[in-house]
Parts: C-alpha cells; structure tokens; sequence
C-alpha cells in the first residue's frame, strides 16, 4: 500500500508537469507539496531503518585452520582476531539527509521556476479585464457583429490536446483562444525581439477566427484576409501602424512553410496586393 500511495501522489506531481490543462486548473503549490510529501516520507522511512550490525572477521576460517593447522592453537594475532566494527549508523542518517535536502532543493527550484514564468493567470484582473475588451471590440470589428473572445483556461476547445490556438463558431459570436494566446496580445506593445513573431502569431489566430464568426469557412482565405485585418488589430493593442504592418508582413511571408503539414491554411494564389483576395484596406500596403 506504501508503494501504491507514493506511486498515486509521485505521479500527480509528475502529471502536472507534462500537463497544460492541469497547470491551468491546479495551482502549483499543491503538485508541490504532493512530491514534498512523498520525499518526506522516503526520508523517515529510510532514517527509521536500522543496518544490521554485521561484525566481520579477518582472520583465518575454521576450515583453513583444520585443513593448514593451527587448529588446537591459541596463540593468534590479536590483530586479526579482531572483528571490524560495522559502519556507523550516523553516517547513513546524515547521508539520507543530505540526499533529501538535495531532492528538496531541487524541487523548490522549480516551484519557484513555474512560479516566476509569466502567464495570462498572473495578470492582474483589471489588465486582464481591459484586454478582453479590446479583443471583443476588434473580433466584433472584423465579424460585423457582436463577439465574444474566451481565454479557455480550461483547455476544452483549444490547447495542447486539440491541436489549436483558436477555434471560432462560423457565423455565430464566440471564438476560443488560447491562455498563452492571450497573454501575447496583452503584453503586445511590450515588443521586443524574442516576442515579435509569437506576438504577430498571436494577432494573427485572432483575426483568423474572427473572420470565421464573420461566415467565412475557408481556413486558406481566413487565414488571408486575417493578415490583412491584424494590422488595425495590432494598432488597437498598442502597437504603431509600422510596427504592426511588419509583423502581418512576416506572418503572410512564413505562412507557406508554417502550414507546409497543413496546406488547407495555405494562403491562396489571389492573397497580393491587387489580388481576388485583396481586402484593399490601405491603398498603399499589403497587408
């Protein structure tokens, strides 16, 4: 049963690494705590052990005494007669110790790692509040009519197990993002060099499933006229119209070797400037 429990509480604590979905329902202290407690109890169990005090001895054995001699004689070395002690049961106490508090360490080192990483969960809910606004606004935009944008923090429509940083209902009012979705568009006009593309990615799945409430089914020509549409999305997150134009630039540039699995969401021949799919939104620029 010992061995059932620490399998059951070990692998909690190991399930919630390797799930998102569980990172997004269960706070970290918790699988924390579950891998504290089985460690713990591996300390107690083992410091509670006690070694057999096994006393060897070096001297000669009986049968190589009656086989060699020396059998009926007294006189031996004392020295060899001797028994060795058996290894102190100290040493093993502080050796269990210094393997817990190093297990332990490193366990509170990535706590405090998880902790430390910046998520949608750990913005504060006046940041959060204020984002959503403005993504319901530019989703509504594109639509043409009333929208609604979902975190889905639970992962029920979108995530790591359906494969998809946006899922939208075509035609209708609600769309479903991702929470590291999200979290890109609200820190968006905190750009930097390592954020630009996930940042551009992150306009881009919006206008995407935007135009999907719009009616649009074609993933290829959403997948297009969101391009285009990011730039006024990306202008409405902060970013100046420069700015913004690159990264929908970079993300019509990459979009062929991006969906090269998946080339139902590659861009069609007419998406240019002057094309079939042109939305003609600034006379001067595609997007």
């Amino acid at each position: 049963m010992i061995w059932l429990w620490r399998l059951l509480i070990g692998g909690f604590a190991l399930a919630y690494l390797l799930s998102a979905t569980l990172q997004s329902w269960v706070p970290p202290l918790l699988p924390f705590l579950a891998a504290l407690t089985v460690e713990a109890q591996f300390f107690v169990s083992g410091a509670r052990r006690r070694a057999p005090r096994v006393a060897r001895d070096r001297g000669p054995q009986a049968r190589d005494l009656a086989d060699f001699g020396w059998a009926d004689e007294e006189e031996f070395d004392p020295e060899l007669d001797e028994p060795v002690p058996a290894p102190r049961r100290e040493w093993h106490a502080r050796r269990r110790l210094v393997q817990g508090l190093v297990v332990l360490v490193v366990l509170s080192g990535l706590f405090l790692l998880d902790r430390s990483r910046p998520t949608w969960h750990k913005l504060p809910a006046h940041e959060r509040a204020a984002t959503l606004a403005i993504l319901d606004r530019q989703a509504a935009r594109i639509a043409g009519h009333p929208a609604q944008v979902i975190c889905d923090s639970a992962g029920r429509k979108v995530g790591y197990v359906q494969d998809a940083d946006g899922l939208a209902e075509v035609g209708g009012r609600r769309m479903w993002v991702t929470p590291a979705v999200c979290y890109r568009l609200a820190k968006a006009r905190r750009l930097t060099g390592s954020t630009e593309t996930a940042t551009g990615r992150a306009i881009a799945v919006l206008a995407h499933e935007a135009w999907h409430l719009h009616g649009e089914t074609s993933e290829a020509i959403a997948n297009c006229y969101a391009y285009q549409s990011g730039v006024q999305v990306g202008r409405a997150l902060g970013l100046s119209a420069t700015t913004s134009r690159r990264l929908m630039h970079e993300q019509l540039a990459d979009n062929p070797g991006d969906f090269a699995d998946t080339p139902a969401y590659v861009v069609p021949a007419g998406c240019h400037r002057g094309g079939s799919l042109d939305l003609r939104l600034d006379g001067a620029h595609f997007p």
